[in-house]
């Protein structure tokens, strides 16, 4: 279909401001203008040839740019070809109110996801999958996804390379886009920042209720078979297993070893680093109506990075610390450091740093991570968080020639995401990934459905929102005027591109903009997504891991679309730390 693609909640002034044409490819004598809803022409110019994306089968693509446009206002796109023309639809620029709405939906969505009701009655009294002993009270948390009623610190644990930041970490989110926009004019955030504050202390203390014996914490509430959705006698304190998942069929627990108590409990990389982070922030922003006070939060927190500090391997799958180990646990012991100024971790938070340094690797893209010897790092959820976690640490350095080394270092590893994303005809600057396997090295937009999480697989909105996270936040950490504004185009494109922007026309965030692709699970509709979700996004072809792929319909090859249009909390996580670090001001 030949259509001008925009982003359906428009543009700042001092953002990049591009559109894209996607044609047939017979198009001759291109040609647009920018019209104002009066008809009048306010600028024009000529569109820049992209050509076809990889095997993408969704046309041939031309860009319009219209950055050096700054007036506020409502507009449309026309573009002329030799045999016809072609109109956006309207969208505005400089609309002061999207920013703050887009936050504001976000944090609805995760108040509309609290455990509440019959479910939050079950896990009052809650026991525990398989042959574990014990009744608990681990009520709260928000419910995972669309149709996933359970709780998780994070899943995939088997994967080794693959865990997502779940429950815990969007508990820590709305503690860490505080502080961001409290650094900005926080009168305009004012009664955001408190609803803010107010799911990140309901989110910390349920992690408080997660805590372990151990000194760890449990990883998940399920629910005990993926079609069961009433509570009563199906949710269980899960257990996962080491090596494969039973998420998509039942596992045959005869051929497999004895389930300890350390299958139910969280290593750094599955949840516990994230889980500590949040608890160390909690302490700091001591909300009304919080369960626990702010010592308690933080000897919590101590008292489980230390715990972990020394066990981290008994629990992980494959007895090693591996790269989402370190950022996870440098993340933990730099917020523990903030809410302490105990010496022993910025100590801590410095070895964690080195650790992730000694992990970078060059290529022929420049520079990046490693996960383990010298595999790149990719992932399906949480890519921009080593940047993060650097950029941090780098906020609590003492010395300027240390945070200046580190400022470079993230410089480093994000301009080899830029080269890697440009490599090849890339419209929608849609962040590549280098990917190795049996047959090499290779670059690909999407998550592989032939990775050690498979057959898990699906859209990654929580990537690209994170990786605009970090280009955001290291765009105003930078002194270098020229990669300031590759990272703001960088992270401006992965927003559109969740705002609609994309080859769908689809704004992935439930309530914002048009054509938002709804859950179908086995001829039901009943699980309903919800307002300012963001569903999980695009993803290669089913048969063609080069190709694209986005089902909205039910049909022989589909039945259950939730690898697409399911919600997951790490997509709203992210999108919600990527909106908040787009200070106010940027000059681009």
């Amino acid at each position: 279909m030949e259509r001008i693609l925009v982003c359906h909640i428009g543009y700042k002034v001092n953002e990049n401001k591009i559109a894209v044409y996607q044609g047939n490819g017979t198009e001759k004598e291109l040609s647009f203008c920018l019209v104002d809803d009066n008809g009048n022409k306010c600028f024009s110019g000529t569109p820049l040839y992209q050509g076809k994306v990889s095997n993408w089968n969704q046309g041939v693509y031309w860009t319009l740019d219209f950055t050096e446009f700054r007036e506020n206002g409502t507009y449309r796109l026309c573009l002329d070809t030799d045999k016809r023309e072609y109109l956006s639809p309207y969208f505005e620029i400089g609309n002061p109110v999207i920013r703050l709405k887009i936050i504001s939906d976000l944090g609805y969505y995760f108040k509309a996801q609290r455990v509440s009701g019959e479910w939050e009655y079950a896990d009052t009294s809650i026991s525990f999958q398989g042959n574990r002993k014990g009744i608990l009270n681990l009520k709260g948390g928000w419910y995972d996804a669309t149709g996933d009623y359970g709780v998780h610190l994070s899943h995939l644990s088997h994967s080794t390379w693959y865990n997502p930041q779940q429950a815990g970490f969007s508990a820590y989110t709305f503690f860490l886009a505080t502080e961001i926009l409290q650094t900005q004019d926080s009168r305009q955030y004012s009664m955001v920042i408190r609803r803010l504050l107010d799911e990140g202390t309901y989110g910390a203390d349920f992690i408080m209720r997660m805590r372990a014996p151990s000194g760890s914490f449990f990883r998940s509430i399920c629910r005990d078979r993926n079609a069961f959705v009433s509570p009563q006698g199906t949710r269980k304190i899960e257990y996962e297993y080491r090596t494969f998942s039973t998420q998509f069929e039942p596992a045959d627990e005869g051929n497999h070893t004895d389930i300890r108590d350390e299958n139910y409990e969280t290593s750094f990389r599955s949840g516990g680093g994230t889980a500590i982070a949040a608890l160390a922030a909690a302490a700091r922003h001591i909300y009304p109506g919080s369960k626990y006070t702010s010592a308690q939060y933080l000897s919590a927190a101590e008292d489980a990075f230390q715990y972990l500090l020394h066990n981290n391997i008994h629990y992980t799958n494959d007895g090693k610390w591996n790269l989402i180990d370190e950022y996870c646990a440098l993340l933990a012991a730099v917020e523990i450091y903030k809410s302490s100024a105990e010496y022993e971790y910025l100590l801590r938070a410095e070895e964690f740093t080195e650790k992730i340094i000694a992990r970078i690797v060059s290529n022929k893209n420049g520079e990046w991570l490693a996960v383990d010897g010298t595999r790149p790092f990719h992932h399906p959820s949480d890519e921009g968080l080593p940047v993060i976690a650097l950029l941090l640490y780098a906020g609590i350095c003492k010395e300027q020639k240390e945070y200046k080394e580190i400022i470079s270092i993230c410089e480093r590893l994000m301009k080899g995401k830029i080269t890697v994303t440009k490599n090849g005809v890339n419209p929608f600057l849609y962040p590549r990934f280098e990917y190795s396997d049996e047959d090499g090295v290779r670059e690909l937009f999407f998550f592989p459905h032939n990775t050690s999480a498979s057959p898990w697989w699906q859209g990654e909105n929580a990537r690209i929102a994170s990786l605009a996270a970090a280009a955001r936040m290291l765009g105003f950490e930078t002194e270098d005027a020229l990669l300031a504004h590759s990272l703001f185009q960088f992270a401006d494109a992965q927003i559109q591109w969740i705002f609609g922007r994309n080859p769908y026309d689809s704004s992935m965030m439930e309530g914002n903009g048009r054509n938002q692709n709804q859950y179908f699970f086995r001829g039901r509709y009943d699980f309903v997504n919800c307002m300012g979700g963001v569903v999980n996004g695009i993803t290669s072809a089913m048969d063609d891991e080069n190709g694209i792929e986005f089902i909205q319909k039910p049909s022989d090859a589909s039945d259950d679309n939730w690898r697409w249009a399911e919600q997951w909390l790490p997509h709203a996580s992210w999108l919600l730390l990527a909106i908040a670090a787009d200070k106010n001001e940027r000059n681009n």
